[in-house]
C-alpha cells in the first residue's frame, strides 16, 4: 500500500470512528491520563464523584441539543431556558417542601411551552432555527432579569441534599441522568420515530416523500430539547440550593461544542449519543483538571476555544 493510500485510509477510518462516537473516547483516555499525572487528587473517589455530578446539567443539555441538531436545527435558547428553569424552581419552591412536586411540574410545562414556541417559529413561520432560538434566548434572558437580578428562593435541605447523596459511589442525579440517557437511546435507535428523526435530518425531502411528517418530527424534537434544558436547570437549582441569575451562562454554546466533539453532524442526520456522552466527559475532565492544576479562568476559555476549532476542522469536513 502506497503512502498516499495509507494516509487516505487512515483519514477515512478516523472520520468513521469520529462519526460513530469512538474517537472522542480515545481523547477522553488521553486527557484523563494527563490529568492523573498533573494532579494526585484527580483519581480520588471524591473528585470523580463530584466530576460526575457536576457534568449532569451539561449532559442533559447536550442530549437536548442532540435532539435539535439531528433534525437539522441548533437551539441557542438552551442556556436561557435552563437559567429560567433554575430561577423558577428555587424561587417558587422557596424552601417549602410541599411545593416541590407542583413547581417541578410547572417548570417542565413551561420548558415544554418554550420548545413548542421554538418549534412553531421554525416549522410554521419558516424562521431559520438559529434566528428563532436566538429570539427565544433574548426574550428568556430578559424574563429572567425581570424575575430577579440576584439570588432568589431556596431548595429545602432535605431535597437539595439528594443532589449530593450517593448510590454505588455516584450522586443520585447521575443515576437519573443515566436513565434518561438510556431512554433517549431507545427512542433514537429502537423506535420508528427515531428512524424518522435521522431521515428528516439527513434527507428531509426524501423523508417527506416516504410519508414522514417532517414538520411534526422537527417540532417534537425541539420541544424535547427545551424539556431537557429545563431538567438541566432544575438539577442546577437542586445542586446550588438557591436560584442564581448567573447559572447556565454559556450552556448553549458548550452543549453545541459537546455534541459536535461527540461526532454528531452539525448538518443533521448523523451521530450517536455514545459520542455525545464522550464529549460531556471530555469537557468535564478538561475543566476539572484545569481547576485542580490552578489554570487561570481566562486560559480555560482559550482551551475551550481550541476544542471548538478542533471539532469544526475534524467533523464538518466529513459532511462536505
Amino acid at each position: 500500500m502506497s503512502a498516499t493510500a495509507l494516509r487516505d485510509r487512515t483519514i477515512t477510518l478516523t472520520r468513521e470512528a469520529a462519526g460513530e462516537g469512538y474517537l472522542v473516547w480515545v481523547l477522553v483516555v488521553v486527557v484523563a491520563l494527563q490529568a492523573s499525572f498533573g494532579s494526585e487528587f484527580f483519581l480520588t473517589g471524591r473528585n470523580l464523584s463530584n466530576l460526575a455530578g457536576q457534568s449532569v446539567p451539561l449532559g442533559l443539555a447536550a442530549i437536548g441539543q442532540t435532539f435539535a441538531i439531528l433534525v437539522g436545527a441548533i437551539d441557542l435558547s438552551v442556556g436561557a431556558t435552563a437559567r429560567l428553569a433554575a430561577l423558577l424552581t428555587a424561587g417558587l419552591i422557596d424552601d417549602d417542601p410541599t411545593r416541590v412536586v407542583p413547581v417541578l411540574a410547572l417548570v417542565l410545562a413551561i420548558s415544554a411551552a418554550i420548545g413548542a414556541t421554538n418549534g412553531a417559529m421554525v416549522v410554521w413561520l419558516r424562521i431559520h432555527p438559529l434566528i428563532a432560538t436566538l429570539i427565544s434566548f433574548t426574550v428568556l434572558r430578559g424574563v429572567a432579569l425581570l424575575y430577579t437580578q440576584g439570588p432568589i428562593g431556596g431548595i429545602p435541605s432535605e431535597v437539595s441534599g439528594l443532589a449530593h447523596r450517593r448510590l454505588l459511589g455516584l450522586p443520585y442525579p447521575v443515576w437519573v441522568f443515566l436513565l434518561l440517557l438510556l431512554a433517549s437511546g431507545v427512542l433514537l435507535h429502537r423506535t420508528r420515530f427515531g428512524r424518522n428523526v435521522y431521515a428528516v435530518g439527513g434527507a428531509p425531502e426524501v423523508a417527506r416523500r416516504a410519508g414522514v411528517s417532517v414538520e411534526w418530527v422537527r417540532f417534537r424534537m425541539l420541544m424535547l430539547c427545551s424539556i431537557m434544558a429545563g431538567l438541566a436547570g432544575i438539577m442546577l437549582a437542586f445542586r446550588q440550593g438557591v436560584g442564581d441569575p448567573r447559572v447556565a451562562e454559556g450552556l448553549e454554546l458548550t452543549s453545541i461544542v459537546t455534541v459536535v466533539v461527540g461526532g454528531v453532524s452539525i448538518f443533521g442526520g448523523r451521530g450517536r449519543l455514545l459520542g455525545v456522552m464522550g464529549g460531556v466527559v471530555l469537557l468535564g475532565i478538561i475543566r476539572n483538571a484545569m481547576n485542580l492544576q490552578g489554570v487561570a479562568p481566562l486560559l480555560q476559555g482559550v482551551v475551550t476555544g481550541a476544542i471548538v476549532v478542533f471539532a469544526v476542522a475534524l467533523f464538518t469536513r466529513r459532511d462536505s
